[in-house]
């Protein structure tokens, strides 16, 4: 990614932007439905952007409005880039752990939700995508014109479409997938995205949705009179997964169950929290606890025979739903479904939509040996879950919790994290990225976690004040991220503070931290010899000519990822260092550098063999042409060199 000066000027919209007509509220009408299209009023939520949080280059709220860009295809600053993509960022020392029971086809990465100035029964929704298209992977509305029962924290979502992401041919385009039929209004659509696949940053124009102002029977026919665009119809779901978890929920031999009995443990997420075709997205109805009476007949079928442990080997290859559904089959299989140890690792982000309140209440029975958590994206905007609600349950269920991942809740605040530091001592690995309700006096409270190893703070209103009382109580911490952190005023002193204090440093991400000089990156050097990832992306601060990566390669050589993105003094010097002095480097970014050669970077590709990715995108001293041979001479290597059209 260049800065905003290395690109065009936006394309002038009524001559080169094509674009539905919008002008008005009716678009089309018939003798039974009336279509309305509409582009994106506001991006009301996403998970992560390439851009910083004080600019529209590159940043994600570029998604509402018009079109800027299509048909053009490359790389622009006006449109909406999310922070990763490509399989690189999976497999280093800082890349999240994987949960186990994680559903095979929930693949999500990144996600932006967006807001429409009128409510719809959607039937189409194009995605303008102008460079590296292929990674949507799910499309959801809310309905929000029936409003939240924060109460019973019933907010309904439905799955419009879901799918794998693709390779595609490099070219801007319209994705408009063939949509489930809605089952209400909305006028706020999610999209995930999955970026493993692409080679490059994926870059969104715009999003438009197509709808009806009433139910229509055919919608396919209403959909012949909109305007045609390039359309492919990826509408093809995962029929394997679907099927077979079908076929899962015919084995309940509940058939005779009675109504739930008040004195036993009605938790369940409840099915109206997503959508009322439930089987077509989550095919188990996840209900937690349902009593019924069961047939003598039919006892426990032949799982009596099996070991105790056998059958808790056989449950430990459902997810949460599963085990739900096995739960209902017998009172054998309850027992064992219910058993504690089958909660010792739990990952609730695949199932997001129906996690509230209510869901928790009801887990705390079986959660007594809890270790991992996973909550990112539980919650929503929508109040579904408190942070009280959250507090209880840490009580109950977080004296042996090792590790918990809360990216982008809002429930989380200051109270949270008091009662994570008062309720969860063991507490290692701590995901908190894009948690903006946090400033620095909620997060003073992670002090008392002394035994803190990994910190994600990403996009949080950490301040140095607060950053300063964790780094000095925290001395086995190997990970720390600190991207787009803007309220730190002097990464210099944080990075002092680090090198004083954390000496098992491994992976520091400083991601946009402007205030960094070569002071606080030779701190470092000098004094975290065990450093393997280092991020100085967007780093105005640091000059090459102060010898600083000299100094750090010097004295780091298990560096095994390097970005310096867009810090444009680095040289030839600095790239023949790494050379010399980084064998297991593996990652390497130093796009918008205008002074290296290409011998220097050849040098550099010859010397670490281990190399995986080399982005040199906008070296303009650096030809495409010599990029593609370097390409079939290192094939191991993927070479970045981003382009406008």
């Amino acid at each position: 990614m260049a800065d905003k000066g290395d690109k065009s000027m936006p394309r002038d919209k009524t001559t080169e932007t094509y674009k539905p007509d919008t002008s008005s509220n009716v678009s089309v009408s018939s003798s039974k439905a009336v279509l309305v299209s509409r582009f994106s009023k506001e991006v009301t939520d996403f998970s992560s952007q390439y851009g910083s949080e004080t600019s529209i280059s590159y940043t994600v709220s570029n998604l509402a409005g018009r079109s800027n860009i299509f048909p053009a295809y490359g790389d622009f600053t006006q449109a909406a880039v999310f922070r990763t993509y490509g399989p690189w960022w999976k497999n280093v020392t800082s890349s999240p752990r994987k949960f186990k029971r994680t559903p095979p086809n929930f693949i999500s990465e990144d996600y932006v939700e967006l807001s429409f100035d009128l409510d719809v029964f959607p039937c189409k929704i194009e995605v303008w995508e102008t460079y590296n298209p292929g990674s949507v992977v799910r499309i959801l509305a809310c309905d929000t014109a029936s409003g939240t029962d924060v109460d019973d924290g019933r907010v309904r979502w439905q799955v419009l479409w879901e799918g794998k992401p693709e390779k595609c041919p490099d070219k801007s385009r319209i994705f408009s997938p063939t949509l489930r039929e809605p089952l209400f209004k909305t006028s706020l659509i999610r999209l995930e995205l999955c970026s493993t696949l692409c080679h490059y940053y994926t870059e969104l124009d715009c999003v438009c949705m197509y709808g009806t102002l009433n139910p229509c029977s055919d919608m396919q026919s209403i959909l012949k009179q909109a305007p045609s665009f390039e359309v492919k119809d990826c509408s093809d779901a995962d029929e394997i997964v679907s099927q077979t978890m079908k076929y899962i929920n015919t084995l309940s031999v509940s058939s005779h169950q009675e109504s739930l009995d008040e004195n036993k443990d009605p938790g369940h997420l409840s099915r109206e929290t997503t959508d009322v075709k439930q089987e077509e997205i989550t095919p188990t109805k996840v209900t937690i606890d349902e009593t019924f009476k069961e047939d003598p007949e039919m006892g426990n079928g032949y799982f009596d025979d099996l070991p105790d442990e056998v059958i808790q080997l056989i449950l430990s290859y459902l997810d949460v739903p599963a085990l739900c559904v096995a739960s209902r089959t017998c009172m054998l299989m309850k027992k064992h479904c219910y058993d504690s140890l089958q909660y010792t690792e739990l990952n609730l982000q695949p199932h997001w939509t129906q996690i509230n309140n209510h869901t928790l209440d009801c887990l705390k029975s079986r959660c007594h040996h809890l270790q991992q958590l996973n909550l990112s994206w539980c919650g929503g905007n929508r109040g579904i879950m408190q942070s009280m609600t959250f507090g209880k349950f840490m009580e109950e269920c977080g004296s042996e919790l090792s590790c918990l991942y809360l990216a982008n809740c809002k429930f989380v605040d200051s109270e949270v994290l008091r009662l994570l530091s008062e309720y969860c001592p063991k507490l290692a690995d701590l995901d908190l990225q894009s948690c903006m309700g946090l400033d620095g006096i909620g997060l003073i409270h992670l002090t008392k976690l002394k035994g803190l190893k990994r910190l994600n703070l990403y996009r949080t209103h950490v301040d140095i004040h607060s950053l300063i009382a964790i780094i000095r109580t925290s001395p086995h911490l190997e990970c720390l991220n600190l991207g787009s952190c803007s309220r730190i005023n002097n990464f210099d002193e944080v990075a002092i503070e680090l090198s004083k204090h954390c000496k098992k440093l491994k992976s520091l991400d400083l991601w946009r931290s402007r205030t960094i000089t070569d002071v606080g990156l030779r701190a470092l050097a000098y004094n975290c010899p065990d450093l393997e990832e280092l991020d100085l992306g967007w780093c105005p601060e640091l000059r090459s000519g102060s010898c600083c990566y000299l100094d750090l390669v010097d004295k780091c050589h298990k560096i095994k990822k390097l970005y310096l993105t867009a810090n444009r003094t680095v040289c030839d010097d600095d790239l023949n260092a790494i050379a010399s002095n980084c064998p297991d480097l593996e990652q390497l970014d130093i796009l918008g550098t205008r002074q290296v050669s290409e011998e220097s970077v050849l040098r550099v590709l010859q010397s670490c063999p281990r190399m995986i990715m080399f982005d040199v995108s906008f070296c303009f001293s650096i030809e495409h042409e010599v990029v593609n041979e370097w390409s079939r001479i290192f094939p191991n290597c993927s070479i970045k060199k981003s382009f406008q059209q």
